[in-house]
C-alpha cells in the first residue's frame, strides 16, 4: 500500500508561529486542512493539528479494509451464496433476522418488531438484538440466497468499517499513515474478535471509531456536516443492538463529561472548531489561538491578568454547531428509545427474559480470561489452552490482547524517546484498556460480583446484558490505538540507525512487519460450511408452518427457511427461554398421535413438515433434543381418525392439519 509505505506523515507546513486552526473542511468532496502541526516523534505539549486527507489516502484505506476482509475469510467471497461463516448456528438465524428486518421496514414498518417467527408471539423480533441498522441491505432481493449473500456481504462489511473507522480515529489522534494502519488491523483484526465471528451485532463495531473520528473532526474543524454525520453514524450504530450500543451510548457520556470540564477550566478553547489549550507549531513551539478565530467564536479575548495555563471560557458548543449538536443527539436518543421501548415490553412480558445473577455469572470470569486466547486463533491458542481451560466459557471469555498488540501498546503508552499522543490521552486510553477488561470479567473477578454488580444493580440497562466480555469491543479499539503509537514510534527511531547504515528501506520493512504479525497474530481460522435450502416442495406451503423435527440447532435453520415468503412459524431461536415454545417442542415427541395434533391445533397450526434426513451442522455439537427423535418412526404412524392428510415429496413429509379437537391446556 504506498500510502503506508513510510509510515510518516509529509513534512509539516504550516509557518512558524503560525495560529490559524485546522480548516473547517471535511474528509472527502476536495475539502482542503491543515497539515500536521507538528513532527511525528516530537514529544507534543497538545492535540495534534487535525489532519488532510486526499482522495487518493482515502479511497486506498478503504481498498485496505475490503482486501483484508476478503483475505482473512479466504475464500468466502467465491462462494457468496452457498457458504456462511464460521458455523450454522447463529449466523443462519442472523441472515433470517436482516431479511425480516427489510420486509417488514417495505411492507408493514409499524409492525417491524412482530416478526414472522415466535407466532403468535408478539414483539419476537426483540427476543434477541434487532440489527434494524442493516434492515435497508434486505430492500434488494428475497428468498434464502439472496438472505445468505446479503449476510455473507455484510459480514466482509463489518470486518472492512473496523479497520477503516480505526484508521481514520487513529489519523485524527494524531497518528502518521503507518501508525493508524496499525491501529486499523489491531482493532479489526483483535485475537478477541474471531471468537464472536459467528455473532454479527458483536463483530460489527466498525461504528464506534468512525463516529468518534467524525464527531471529533467535525467539531475541530467547526464542520456541521462531520458532526452531522458522526452523530447518524452514532446512531446507526446503536441500530445494530445493544450489546454495543449500549457500552457506546455510556462512553459517549463519559466522553462528554471530560469535554465539560475541560470547558469548565478553561482548558478547551472555542475557535472554528474545538482545540486544546497548547497548539504547536512545526519547531514545537506553544501559540496561543488568535484573536481573529476568537472573534469569528463569540469568545471574549483572554484576560492577560489570568493564570497562564488558562484561557477565558468561551461558549461550551460553537454557535454554530449547536442546533446540528442538538438535532444529531436527540436523534441518537430517539433511535435508542425507539428500540428500547419493544426490549422493555418484552423483559415485561417474559419473565425468563430477564438476566438474572446466575445467568451473568455462567458467562462470567476471572483474571485467567486475560490470558486465554480463542481456540480459532492460529498463533496463541495451544500457548493459552491453560488458561483457557479456567474460564467458564471458552466461545466468551477469552480476552487476551495478542502479544505484538501488547508490546506496542506499552511502547505507546511510555512513549519514550517520543510520542505521538499527549500524556492525557495515552492515560486515557489506559484507563479505557484497564476498565473495559475489569469490567469484561463480569461478576468474576471478585467473589461478590463487585466492581460489575454496581453496573448490573444501579445502572440503567445494565441489568439486560447476558454477556459482559463483549464490553470488551471497546477495549480492543483503545488497545488498537496505543498499538498504533507504539507501531509508529519504533518505525520512527529505527530510521536513523538505518540511513547511518545505509538501509533507507528498513523503516518501511519494518512497519511491514509489524503489520503483517497483527494481522497474522489476531485473524483466525474460519470454517465455511454449505448452507442448507429448503426443498421446492416446502417453498409456497400454507402457514402458520411447522418444521419437525424441533430443536435449538434445527430451529435455526427453519428461520432461516422462513425468508422465502416470510410465512409465520411457531418456533425460532431467541436469548431466553419461551415457555409457550417449550411445551410446544415438548408435545411434539409423540407426533403424530391425538395429543401432538390437538397441541397443534391450539397454537394455530395448519401445515407440518417433517423432514426424514436432517441437514448436517458443521461447526455445532448437533441438535440437542430433537423432537420427534425418530423421524422415520414417526412417519410411518398412522394419521387415520387425526384430522390430517399426509403426504411424501422426497425426504419430507407434509401434513396438513384440519379442523378438529384442541388440547384443553396451553402454555401459561
Amino acid at each position: 500500500m504506498q500510502t503506508m509505505s513510510t509510515g510518516l506523515p509529509s513534512p509539516p507546513r504550516t509557518p512558524r508561529g503560525s495560529t490559524a486552526p485546522a480548516g473547517a473542511g471535511g474528509v472527502a468532496g476536495g475539502e482542503q486542512g491543515s497539515r500536521s502541526s507538528s513532527r511525528e516523534g516530537a514529544r507534543p505539549r497538545g492535540w495534534a493539528a487535525s489532519p488532510a486527507f486526499s482522495g487518493r489516502e482515502l479511497a486506498l484505506v478503504v481498498l485496505s479494509g475490503v482486501l483484508l476482509a476478503v483475505l482473512t475469510s479466504w475464500p468466502l467471497v467465491l462462494h457468496l451464496p452457498t457458504r456462511i461463516a464460521p458455523d450454522l448456528g447463529d449466523p443462519v438465524r442472523t441472515a433470517w433476522e436482516i431479511a425480516w428486518v427489510g420486509h417488514a421496514m417495505l411492507h408493514d414498518p409499524l409492525h417491524l418488531f412482530d416478526a414472522n417467527a415466535f407466532y403468535p408471539h408478539p414483539l419476537s423480533l426483540a427476543f434477541s438484538d434487532s440489527l434494524l441498522g442493516y434492515g435497508p441491505a434486505a430492500f434488494f432481493g428475497s428468498g434464502t440466497v439472496a438472505a445468505l449473500v446479503r449476510y455473507n456481504l455484510l459480514f466482509l462489511f463489518a470486518w472492512s468499517l473496523c479497520f477503516i473507522g480505526a484508521y481514520l480515529l487513529a489519523r485524527e489522534l494524531g497518528l502518521g499513515r503507518l501508525g493508524g494502519a496499525a491501529a486499523g488491523v489491531a482493532f479489526a483484526y483483535a485475537p478477541y474478535r474471531v471468537t464472536e465471528a459467528g455473532h454479527l451485532h458483536v463483530i460489527s463495531s466498525g461504528g464506534l471509531p468512525l463516529a468518534l473520528f467524525l464527531l471529533l473532526r467535525g467539531y475541530r474543524r467547526s464542520s456541521r456536516k462531520l458532526v452531522l454525520a458522526g452523530w447518524l453514524v452514532s446512531a446507526w450504530q446503536v441500530s445494530l443492538g445493544f450489546t454495543l450500543g449500549l457500552q457506546y451510548c455510556y462512553l459517549l457520556a463519559v466522553l462528554a463529561l471530560l469535554v465539560l470540564l475541560y470547558w469548565w477550566r478553561g482548558r478547551l478553547t472555542p475557535g472554528e472548531g474545538w482545540s486544546g489549550r497548547e497548539q504547536v507549531s512545526p519547531e514545537g513551539e506553544n501559540v496561543a489561538p488568535s484573536a481573529d478565530s476568537r472573534a469569528r467564536a463569540g469568545a471574549p479575548s483572554p484576560d492577560r491578568r489570568e493564570h497562564p495555563s488558562r484561557t477565558a471560557r468561551g461558549p461550551l458548543i460553537p454557535r454554530r454547531l449547536l442546533i446540528v449538536t442538538i438535532v444529531g443527539a436527540t436523534l441518537l436518543g430517539g433511535v435508542a428509545i425507539y428500540q428500547a421501548a419493544p426490549y422493555l415490553q418484552v423483559a415485561h412480558d417474559y419473565p425468563t427474559a430477564k438476566r438474572t445473577l446466575k445467568e451473568v455469572k455462567n458467562y462470567s470470569s476471572g483474571p485467567a480470561a486475560l490470558l486465554s486466547a480463542s481456540s480459532e486463533n492460529r498463533v496463541w491458542s495451544g500457548a493459552t489452552s491453560g488458561m483457557r481451560a479456567k474460564v467458564h466459557s471458552q466461545n466468551e471469555d477469552v480476552f487476551f490482547p495478542g502479544g505484538l498488540v501488547l508490546l506496542l501498546a506499552l511502547i505507546g503508552l511510555a512513549g519514550v524517546g517520543g510520542a505521538a499522543y499527549t500524556r492525557n490521552l495515552r492515560l486515557g486510553l489506559l484507563a479505557g484498556v484497564v476498565v473495559c477488561s475489569v469490567l469484561a470479567m463480569g461478576l468474576g473477578l471478585t467473589g461478590y460480583g463487585y466492581p460489575y454488580r454496581l453496573l448490573y444493580n444501579y445502572a440503567p440497562g445494565w441489568n439486560g446484558v447476558r454477556v459482559p466480555g463483549r464490553v470488551f469491543t471497546l477495549g480492543t479499539l483503545f488497545y488498537a490505538l496505543l498499538a498504533g503509537a507504539g507501531a509508529q514510534l519504533l518505525v520512527l527511531r529505527i530510521g536513523p540507525w538505518g540511513r547511518r547504515h545505509s538501509l533507507r528501506a528498513l523503516p518501511a520493512l519494518l512497519g511491514g512487519v509489524l503489520l503483517v504479525g497483527l494481522l497474522g497474530e489476531g485473524a483466525g481460522h474460519l470454517a465455511h460450511p454449505v448452507v442448507p435450502q429448503p426443498a421446492k416442495a416446502e417453498v409456497g406451503l400454507p402457514g402458520p408452518l411447522l418444521d419437525l423435527p424441533t430443536d435449538g440447532a434445527a430451529d435455526r435453520v427453519w428461520q432461516y427457511f422462513s425468508t422465502n415468503g416470510f410465512y409465520k412459524i411457531p418456533i425460532g431461536n431467541s436469548t431466553f427461554d419461551i415457555p409457550a415454545v417449550d411445551d410446544l417442542r415438548g408435545g411434539m415427541s409423540g407426533f403424530p398421535d391425538r395429543a401432538s395434533i390437538e397441541k397443534l391445533r391450539w397454537y394455530g397450526i395448519r401445515t407440518v413438515v417433517l423432514h426424514l434426513t436432517m441437514p448436517k451442522l458443521p461447526g455445532l455439537h448437533g441438535y440437542a433434543l430433537a423432537e420427534p427423535a425418530d423421524t422415520a418412526k414417526a412417519a410411518a404412524k398412522p394419521v387415520t381418525g387425526l384430522g390430517v392428510t399426509r403426504r411424501q415429496v422426497g425426504s419430507l413429509v407434509i401434513y396438513e392439519i384440519g379442523p378438529g379437537p384442541k388440547a384443553l391446556h396451553g402454555s401459561d
